[in-house]
């Protein structure tokens, strides 16, 4: 078993401005929109930039005391979400020490 795309909200969701939070195994991660703004009511044609960026580290530190975060960033898409979920995937070995 591994992190799935399900077990992560719609891409969507991160136009609100909010992070999502998760754990597997031995390490943490969050994904955001990057910027981190509220983007919900502006128009499509009016936003600037902004893409995915997922973050992952080693348990059991928080995202805002662990210092080894790792990050990648990822198109602002559905697909970029699912890319986002494969790096984290990759990443978990290589950050935990552990096989599946």
């Amino acid at each position: 078993m591994a992190i799935e795309r399900s077990d992560i909200h719609h891409f969507v969701y991160f136009l609100y401005g909010e992070a999502f939070y998760g754990s597997y195994k031995g390490m943490r991660y969050r994904l955001a929109c990057e910027p981190l703004e509220h983007l919900f009511f502006v128009k499509p044609d009016e936003r600037g930039p902004h893409n995915i960026r997922a973050y992952a580290w080693k348990e059991p530190l928080s995202f805002a005391k662990a210092e080894d975060k790792v990050f990648a960033d990822f198109d602002y898409t559905e697909e970029g979400v699912v890319e986002a979920v494969k790096w984290l995937n990759e990443k978990w070995s290589e950050i935990t020490g552990q096989q599946e």
